[in-house]
Formats: C-alpha cells, sequence, structure tokens
C-alpha cells in the first residue's frame, strides 16, 4: 500500500490541491496543528469544501488528520508545500521589485502562476533576483 501511495502522490496536484497545501503548510508554521476551520477562515471556503480538500491530500499522503483531530502535514506535504509557498514568494516578488507590479496585482498574479511555472524557470527568476540583490547592494 505504501508503494501505491508513494506513486499516487507523486502526480502534480492541481491548483486547488496546492491552494489547500500551502494554506495548511502557512498555517501550521505558527502552529504544529491546523483545525479545519483554520483553513476554511484563511480560505474564506466552507468546511465541506476543506474536508473534500483535506481527505484527497491525506489520500496522497501529504496529511495526516486522525478522525475528528488536528491536520498535520507529513514530511513530504511540509516538502511540498514549502515548495509553492517559496515560488509564491519568489514570482511576487519579482513582479513588484523588476516589474514595478502592484502589491495587490503582484500578488493575485503569484497566486495563478506558482501552479504553472517550471522549476527551471523558479530557479531562474530567483537567480535572477539574487544577482540583482548584490548589484544593488541589499
Amino acid at each position: 500500500m505504501q508503494k501505491n501511495r508513494r506513486r499516487f502522490s507523486e502526480k502534480k496536484l492541481s491548483p486547488s490541491r496546492e491552494e489547500y497545501l500551502k494554506a495548511i503548510y502557512k498555517l501550521s508554521e505558527r502552529t504544529k496543528l491546523v483545525r479545519s476551520i483554520d483553513i476554511a477562515v484563511y480560505l474564506g471556503v466552507s468546511k465541506p469544501s476543506v474536508h473534500s480538500a483535506v481527505t484527497t491530500l491525506q489520500e496522497e499522503g501529504l496529511v495526516i488528520k486522525p478522525l475528528g483531530g488536528e491536520i498535520q502535514l507529513t514530511e513530504e506535504g511540509r516538502k511540498k508545500g514549502e515548495i509553492i509557498t517559496a515560488k509564491f514568494r519568489i514570482i511576487k516578488q519579482f513582479l513588484n521589485s523588476c516589474c514595478n507590479v502592484s502589491e495587490p496585482t503582484a500578488s493575485a498574479d503569484a497566486c495563478k502562476m506558482e501552479h504553472i511555472i517550471s522549476d527551471e524557470s523558479i530557479f531562474a527568476l530567483k537567480k535572477y533576483l539574487d544577482l540583482e540583490h548584490k548589484a544593488i547592494g541589499t
């Protein structure tokens, strides 16, 4: 069964599931265990939507949710949440600081772009931003 779970979890997550995973990751930075209601409030969605998403994430081996308990990221879930969050931050920073896109627009666009950008492109953006900061002495 573990082998099947591993193979299933290597599939690309839908943008919606990535958003739930990112929300759980961000909320878990504050507290290790996250409640469904916290996710619902954070994302502005219903508790049944959270339940459905968490069930899928649990089937994919990314979260653990004991019956009636709080949601906790698995090691793989934490890593994926960290990657999604980093992609968002890099894209938002690039749009905001290099392209002079307003903060709200950069944030909204980064949220959409993080789901489709390749690893190659995100690494190139990060490298560019790191070089840009060195060039201006920050």
